[in-house]
């Protein structure tokens, strides 16, 4: 099977990568032509296809799917880049899923599509009394990635093509990026939160492709089950502590209520079979991942020096 990634050059699509690769599969990235992306790609090793385009030109995106037998469209504008740049989220979020959409049908072979769209589609929930779902809470988005998201999602579905739709949560990853840092403080502390370690994320949208047939016309959850459900202050003062750093100072976070919550699933965990780590083991998989990049020397040093001494001036400096 051939199966086109788009925006498969971020960190969750090359991971994506790897599996369907293990798999079997034929792989063929479209992405972005800049430097983040040349230097991601390399850790295929040149085993995939690699088609360089713009979501939101057509002229780029019909060549990418010829030949394919699966989509997984994953190429979006993210937070905080959707808040700050409204216009450019509307484009390549909405416009892109469009586009990609309109090229499939005019190509007129059955081309499936799946989703990874966003739990923000939900909107802030902090007055819930159960763990939500799709078949239960209707979309009420607040704000540009939310409200993008979501009109994505009604584009594929009127679409008329066959498609499957998973709404991601709360995915850390072992390296973190000066973005994620920013977004630090977006999350209220008492917020709820529910894990999901990447590799069950990307678990998840494996399964997905292996079983489309049996899912296909669904809107799914992917998140950590309910062993996984913490508050994000506890989320938070976990991974600092992996490098001896305190929690910042409570009121450098926002008090205004996040998209984020906790969640059943129940369906997509029987039909996907993709929750198979807990936070736990992100925690030992962070360690490993900065002992690795770092040195060995690198976490005892944060742990007995930087953080004793320097740790509570740091987080009032991020």
């Amino acid at each position: 099977m051939r199966v086109l990634l788009t925006g498969g050059a971020g960190r969750l699509g090359i991971t994506i990568c790897k599996s369907l690769l293990q798999g079997g599969n034929q792989v063929r990235i479209f992405d972005l032509d800049n430097a983040v992306n040349r230097k991601s790609i390399k850790a295929l090793h040149g085993s995939a296809e690699i088609y360089w385009g713009d979501i939101t030109q057509p002229d780029s995106v019909r060549p990418a799917l010829e030949d394919v037998d699966m989509v997984i469209h994953m190429a979006g504008i993210l937070p905080p880049l959707a808040e700050n740049n409204p216009k450019l989220a509307k484009k390549v979020n909405i416009g892109g899923t469009q586009i990609l959409v309109d090229s499939i049908k005019e190509i007129g072979s059955y081309i499936p599509l799946i989703y990874t769209s966003s739990a923000a589609v939900f909107g802030p929930t902090p007055e819930a009394t159960e763990p939500l779902c799709p078949e239960k809470n209707n979309p009420q988005p607040k704000g540009v990635y939310g409200e993008t998201k979501y009109l994505a999602e009604m584009a594929i579905k009127e679409s008329g093509i066959d498609y499957a739709i998973l709404r991601l949560t709360a995915t850390m990853y072992l390296i973190f990026k000066t973005s994620d840092l920013r977004r630090m403080f977006s999350i209220p502390l008492n917020n709820r939160i529910e894990y999901c370690h990447p590799h069950d994320t990307a678990a998840a949208i494996i399964n997905a492709v292996n079983n489309f047939e049996s899912i296909k016309g669904n809107t799914f959850v992917i998140s950590g089950g309910p062993h996984q459900r913490m508050l994000y202050k506890d989320m938070i003062g976990k991974i600092l502590n992996v490098l001896g750093l305190p929690i910042p100072p409570a009121k450098k976070f926002t008090q205004k209520p996040y998209y984020l919550d906790w969640y059943d699933t129940a369906k997509s965990q029987k039909l996907l079979c993709f929750q198979m780590r807990s936070f736990s083991d992100y925690l030992n998989d962070f360690s490993r991942e900065l002992t690795k990049v770092y040195s060995p020397l690198f976490l005892p040093f944060m742990r007995y020096f930087v953080g004793p001494i320097f740790g509570k001036l740091i987080t009032r400096l991020i």
